[in-house]
């Protein structure tokens, strides 16, 4: 732009009301987050992202204000006294957030595997200002921009991600409910946000004969039972990983250690069934529906048929 003399007058006047708008946009999501204790999601996608980051939204969102207005002080400062070293500085920023828009869009795409709207609206501000901004910078941050998705196209996020950090269900293990002596170990992979997961973990309280492991798909907010003691580090994306592996998409899943591999029951009422069965000594024994709790095969075994539910990437009522 400063380089570029044609249409110069209002190109200029729409960076600064781009920049003053990103930044109103991000304060209110900075006044939201302080008064309702979350951030304002615009779908299912900025929660499962959000859920997914081992920072605070409030946090980000406050790195993000001063991003934008730092841009704005610079480009004032170029308009009034036309420095080349804060014309270097303003450039150099603009291209920054091309480089962690593209880290960010990329990890939507392969990680986390659904898009946040409001990353989006975000990534739309970053990318219209190095627009705005002349053709060398265009080229620049589109340069930063594909790069990044480039390298991310070419990293594992699948079952290689969990081999490579020696992943799999204990290491996404939020907290252990341990009895004496356990007859069985079991992982419940859930979600914060999911009613019927919550009824499942309601349903733990009455159970003394079995070892649960509560492994989330975001990152947990506060405790989900009393007494309950975090490990020091939990992967929620491992528990996303596993159940991709699987094919299923919806929490509540119950995944049983068996001697010779593992089974996994769906939906609320089976679990909470095949828990009264297994696990509560006071409990009746119940059947799963129209179907039989039998020995599991080697592998993943399937029980009962699919109860209440919330898929993955839905809000759920």
């Amino acid at each position: 732009m400063f380089n570029d003399n044609e249409n110069r007058g209002w190109r200029d006047r729409a960076l600064i009301v781009v920049a003053l708008l990103a930044s109103l946009v991000v304060l209110a999501q900075i006044i939201v987050i302080l008064i309702k204790g979350e951030a304002a999601c615009f779908n299912e996608g900025c929660r499962v992202v959000e859920g997914l980051t081992r920072v605070s939204p409030l946090f980000f969102n406050c790195l993000g204000l001063g991003y934008f207005l730092t841009l704005l002080l610079l480009f004032l400062i170029i308009k009034q006294q036309r420095q080349v070293h804060v014309v270097d500085w303003f450039r150099l920023l603009l291209l920054v957030g091309m480089t962690v828009e593209g880290v960010l869009f990329s990890y939507q795409i392969y990680a986390a595997q659904i898009f946040c709207v409001y990353c989006l609206l975000i990534f739309g501000f970053v990318v219209v200002m190095n627009i705005l901004a002349g053709r060398v910078q265009v080229l620049q941050g589109a340069a930063v921009f594909f790069g990044a998705n480039l390298i991310f196209a070419q990293l594992g996020f699948g079952p290689a991600l969990l081999l490579a950090r020696n992943q799999g269900l204990d290491s996404g293990t939020y907290a252990v409910r341990s009895c004496a002596k356990p007859i069985k170990t079991m992982y419940l992979i859930f979600s914060s946000n999911c009613p019927h997961c919550q009824e499942v973990i309601k349903a733990l309280d009455r159970c003394d004969s079995c070892d649960f492991h509560f492994n989330p798909i975001d990152i947990l907010q506060k405790s989900v039972l009393p007494d309950l003691k975090p490990t020091p580090s939990y992967y929620p994306e491992a528990n996303r990983l596993i159940l991709a592996m699987l094919g299923i998409n919806e929490v509540p899943v119950l995944l049983v250690r068996n001697s010779d591999g593992f089974s996994f029951i769906k939906g609320e009422g089976n679990i909470i069934s095949y828990i009264q069965l297994n696990c509560a000594k006071a409990a009746p024994i119940q059947q799963l529906g129209s179907s039989t709790l039998l020995p599991a095969p080697s592998g993943m075994a399937d029980y009962g048929q699919v109860d209440k539910g919330c898929e993955i990437e839905k809000e759920c009522q």
